[in-house]
């Protein structure tokens, strides 16, 4: 069974009532706590000392707390957002994140959160409030995260077994209308989505081959109402798809390639007046899904090996993106495709040297079995967009450890050949709080991948290892027409090896907001 990895909830009222564990305000480095009326009077009291004493310096993230005492609330707890003028939703994201933390550290069960009201987040008119709405909450659902389903005996005995599992979280504001409510159900369903994503991708390689993959895709896909289709690797051979059968060749566990569908709705776009055009193409997003790498012949260092669990984690974007879509009841179609396989070294394995064939009939020589992740993925490419005929095709992939060497940890590397498609992700990035640069991609890359014995070369090498990787994804587009393509490539970013303002150690489910917000752009122009 599929299940998310937090089982905490949020909701909505128009002042502190009842009885909770915890109140919480958040304040800026300049100035007193937004929404300090709202308080009731001992908690008032507790926060304006704290102000007074300047134990609260409002840095981001940062959190103070004060026991209040009775009656309840019993605890204080004072987050910071940064500089007042430079608060954007992701400082809210990190402050919800914050409160979900201080809610296992202290062991709190119900808390209320103020909504700032004078943080000027948002486009105003109503706006802010709805920015901070959505944001503490997804904030709060992501920081609540954590994967303990291997736990045993032993950690239920310890002390972790003591901390509050199931926070719920009310946020405080005065108006709750049905733009508060919708504010806060996308960021539950975007969230929820992504923590599913995290909770894939977590599992360890004995749990998760190709074929189980497929089992839990269509477990989601049945559950959230999505069309799903396995294509074994019988199938596969069929197709004439060289690449995906090459990299499951080592492996006793055959590769897969699967297929999700969200129909679309197709009603009015809120705000839009437009409707979903019946005749358009699909969103085409494909995820790599290599459930163990170990580079196969050209195998990796044993050093952190074990994190080649993560190398699936574009796929699990993916699947926590349909995911999302359906509960969202999403107005357009959308195809996610999963290209799953596992890259091991036996007598099976292919090799430095072997010339495979792709799906859409381009010749690969391999010079690096390591290379992998591309060779699934131009399979997937090339028959979605024969197969669905899409509008735009947008992958996402830990591709290169090259990228990581270029971006670091904190932001993926976007290629495009379309320079609209491209901007149009950025912005969604910049929105959704998930970092991205762009780089290059065009002849002076392809050229690189020219191979002696066969079209193209899997790997050119060390040297300029994103560019010419998403230079390998170009040869599996159709010359004509021209359909607008972008790469994602999260290797430096699909998984964190320290605790993150928003995230634990592990898979972040990198994407899953970013491509959310994209798509929710598209459905906003009809």
């Amino acid at each position: 069974m599929i299940s998310l990895s937090t089982n905490a909830t949020v909701e909505l009222a128009k002042k502190v009532v009842g009885k909770y564990d915890a109140v919480v305000v958040v304040t800026t480095k300049e100035g007193r706590p937004d929404g300090l009326e709202e308080l009731p009077a001992a908690a008032r009291a507790a926060a304006e000392a704290v102000v007074k004493a300047k134990a609260m310096g409002g840095k981001a993230h940062e959190v103070v707390s004060q026991v209040v005492g009775e009656p309840a609330p019993h605890r204080l707890l004072l987050v910071g957002v940064g500089v007042g003028e430079k608060v954007t939703a992701e400082s809210l994201r990190e402050a919800g994140a914050a409160v979900a933390k201080a809610a296992r550290r202290y062991q709190l069960e119900k808390i209320a959160m103020i909504v700032p009201e004078r943080l000027k987040v948002g486009d105003g008119a109503g706006g802010a409030r709805d920015v901070a709405i959505e944001a503490l909450t997804a904030g709060f659902l992501l920081g609540s995260f954590h994967f303990e389903e291997y736990k045993g005996s032993v950690t239920k005995r310890g002390e972790e077994s003591k901390v509050a599992r199931f926070a719920r979280l009310t946020l405080v504001t005065p108006d709750v209308d049905a733009a508060a409510r919708e504010a806060m159900k996308r960021a539950r369903v975007v969230a929820d989505g992504q923590n599913l994503a995290r909770t894939v991708a977590s599992r360890p390689g004995n749990e998760i081959n190709p074929p189980s993959l497929a089992k839990v895709a269509q477990e989601v896909a049945k559950a959230a109402g999505l069309g799903c289709r396995v294509l074994d690797d019988r199938e596969l051979k069929r197709l004439g798809m060289g690449g995906l059968l090459a990299v499951g060749s080592g492996s006793p566990n055959p590769p897969r390639l699967i297929a999700l569908e969200h129909k679309g709705s197709g009603f009015r776009v809120q705000g839009s007046g437009k409707k979903r055009e019946a005749g358009a193409g699909p969103l085409l997003i494909v995820g790599k899904s290599i459930t163990f790498d170990t580079g196969g012949i050209s195998i990796k260092p044993a050093d952190k090996m074990g994190d080649m669990i993560y190398d699936k984690c574009g796929g699990m974007a993916v699947l926590g993106l349909m995911h999302a879509l359906a509960e969202a009841e999403f107005p357009l179609r959308v195809i996610g495709l999963l290209t799953s396989a596992e890259n091991h070294v036996s007598g099976t394995a292919y090799r430095p040297g072997d010339i495979i064939t792709l799906y859409n009939g381009v010749t690969v020589e391999i010079t690096n079995t390591d290379a992998e992740g591309r060779l699934v993925l131009a399979d997937a490419i090339a028959w979605g967009i024969e197969t669905y005929k899409p509008a735009a095709v947008v992958d996402l992939a830990t591709l290169t450890g090259g990228c990581v060497v270029a971006l670091g940890h904190t932001m993926a590397g976007l290629m495009s050949n379309d320079d609209g498609l491209a901007g149009e992700i950025l912005a969604a990035a910049e929105r959704a709080g998930e970092k991205m640069w762009r780089l290059p991609v065009g002849q002076d890359q392809r050229d690189m991948m020219k191979s002696n014995h066969a079209d193209i070369v899997n790997s050119a090498g060390r040297w300029g290892s994103p560019l010419t990787g998403a230079a390998f994804l170009t040869f599996a587009l159709p010359d004509k027409p021209k359909v607008p393509w972008a790469h994602l490539d999260i290797a430096g970013v699909a998984d964190t090896d320290k605790e993150l303002p928003l995230y634990e150690k592990g898979a972040t489910g990198y994407g899953v907001r970013t491509l959310f917000e994209w798509l929710s752009t598209r459905a906003a122009k009809g």
